[in-house]
């Protein structure tokens, strides 16, 4: 099944990073020239096509009068997303986020912070769609991520290798700033817009956090939550380097 990218930036990361592209499909010639001579320096053909065609392509996402079309979404295995991250892996699994720009800004988050991996459910919870693509900036396509059937199973399998598994919830008692150095691979466990994490797979973790709020509001959107969190588990992944 062929995969729609719309947008210039998805469609250039796309050319840049893992995808597989086979065609480039663009309104004018002299449309985003950047795109154009990223395709044909990999020889991958340029055509120019009606607005009316990229709008059935893109299917409601706005694509800016460039549209790539591409393999499916290469996934990986999580045995094989643990083998490729190397020593003191962070992966970050999303609990049921159903919202197509939140999992595309925690995607971009990820890629940009230098997480490893994700995992994401096959059900109920967004895919990588062109929505999400364009919602990540094309992070996507830089990015490792495992579908899994069963969250709360794979989150023990991973605690049984030594990973730690850390949760993310405002009512937990311990402060993400307080975690110790890090001297495994840990999970970073984020649950759904509203919700949050369910009761068994908040069960699986073995260590739960929350993010300390001072201000006003009394929550963060999940994207941001997740960004922080990110932030924090990374940096103590660097100073469990430099102690060693």
């Amino acid at each position: 099944m062929t995969r729609v990218l719309a947008g210039r930036r998805p469609v250039l990361e796309a050319l840049r990073g893992n995808a597989k592209i086979h065609h480039v499909l663009m309104e004018s010639e002299d449309k985003f020239p950047d795109v154009r001579g990223a395709a044909q320096a990999s020889g991958i053909p340029v055509s120019t096509k009606q607005r009316a065609e990229l709008d059935r392509l893109a299917e409601g996402v706005r694509h800016q009068g460039v549209v790539a079309l591409a393999d499916p979404y290469a996934f990986f295995d999580v045995e094989e997303l643990v083998a490729r991250s190397g020593h003191h892996p962070i992966l970050v699994a999303l609990d049921e986020v159903t919202d197509p720009q939140n999992l595309g800004a925690v995607i971009r988050s990820a890629v940009t912070l230098g997480i490893d991996g994700l995992l994401i459910p096959k059900h109920r919870a967004a895919g990588i769609t062109p929505a999400v693509v364009r919602a990540s900036a094309g992070a996507t396509e830089h990015a490792a991520i495992a579908r899994v059937t069963n969250l709360q199973r794979t989150l023990l399998s991973l605690y049984e290798t030594g990973m730690e598994i850390i949760g993310l919830d405002a009512t937990a008692e311990l402060g993400i700033r307080d975690l110790e150095p890090a001297h495994s691979g840990r999970v970073l466990v984020v649950g759904s817009e509203g919700k949050g994490l369910r009761r068994m797979v908040r069960q699986r973790c073995n260590i739960v956090v929350h993010i300390p709020q001072e201000g006003p509001m009394d929550s963060l959107n999940a994207s941001v939550a997740a960004a922080i969190a990110m932030y924090e588990v990374a940096a103590k992944r660097g100073r469990a380097s430099r102690e060693h």
